[in-house]
């Protein structure tokens, strides 16, 4: 009887011992420290100051079968684009950005033969505004003119030069966008001025571009997109674009296209149908296919 009662004696002064050594423990730090990681941490903007774009894959130009050039206009007002215009972080803001300093080179055409110094890049977009000149009585005594500052939201679409080949070492029908413009509306009619019309104020050569649209974050956690930069958005080909030109690898241009024209449409086509089945003819397609127009299809109501 006596060994039960010293056995439960010992028990009641461990956990009285154990108890009083986790209060001191707690005097010792009252501050209890969270297990579970703040949520704000998975949800913290990338640091993409120093980021680089991926480069392309290396190709031997022995290898290039099929080669020609198509031009494509990006509609900003088109929702599907929706993440080109996103306030403070749009693709015409990189640009500029780019440009002012020093990143970008703009020039006149899409061959990259005349460059534009980054003051005219920005003059291609500069509204002008008449601002009168009033003496210390108030009365006007003449006028000037000024330059308004320049609004990206004004920009409503970009024009991108493409080239489309078949790279035989590595099986597969490739599409590189090699330029990037800008467009500017220009009243068509002075007569109509509602009816504007669309031309190039510069080109970019893309991969250029790249290296400041690779530093942009377009990640949106309210629909599930994390770790998404400008860069992704074209190398992924996220946006929408429609067909206005392309041109045959001798050079001849189909001229200016008119979006969903039945000519357009079936370029377009005729494209698809090729990276589809490419290895249905091992020995080649023939180069006219990116080209030409089916007249038979073309003749169909």
């Amino acid at each position: 009887m006596k060994k039960i009662i010293i056995i439960i004696e010992t028990l009641l002064l461990m956990g009285f011992g154990r108890s009083v050594g986790f209060a001191q423990a707690m005097q010792a730090d009252s501050t209890l420290t969270d297990t579970l990681p703040a949520y704000d941490n998975f949800i913290k903007q990338a640091d993409l100051g120093k980021a680089k774009p991926f480069p392309y894959p290396k190709i031997n130009q022995a290898s290039i079968r099929l080669y020609a050039q198509v031009w494509r206009d990006i509609d900003l007002t088109d929702t599907a684009n929706s993440m080109l215009t996103i306030p403070g972080k749009s693709l015409m803001e990189d640009v500029m950005k780019g440009i002012k300093l020093g990143k970008l080179t703009p020039y006149e055409r899409d061959d990259f033969k005349k460059k534009m110094t980054a003051k005219e890049g920005e003059l291609r977009f500069a509204d002008s505004v008449l601002i009168p000149i009033f003496d210390k009585d108030g009365n006007q005594t003449g006028s000037r003119m000024a330059l308004n500052d320049f609004n990206p939201d004004k920009i409503r679409r970009f024009r991108i030069k493409e080239d489309v080949f078949f790279d035989r070492q590595r099986g597969r029908v490739d599409t590189r966008i090699v330029a990037i413009a800008p467009m500017m509306s220009i009243l068509s009619s002075a007569e109509l001025p509602q009816n504007l019309a669309f031309a190039p104020a510069f080109w970019l050569y893309f991969p250029q571009l790249r290296y400041t649209l690779v530093q942009e974050d377009v990640s949106n956690p309210d629909k599930g997109i994390f770790d998404f930069t400008m860069d992704d958005v074209f190398m992924q080909h996220k946006f929408s674009a429609y067909l206005v030109k392309q041109s045959s690898p001798s050079g001849v241009q189909t001229g200016q296209l008119e979006p969903g024209s039945t000519e357009a449409l079936l370029l377009e086509q005729k494209i698809a149908d090729l990276k589809k089945h490419i290895w249905q003819n091992p020995k080649g397609v023939n180069e006219k296919n990116l080209v030409k127009i089916d007249q038979k299809k073309e003749d169909k109501p």
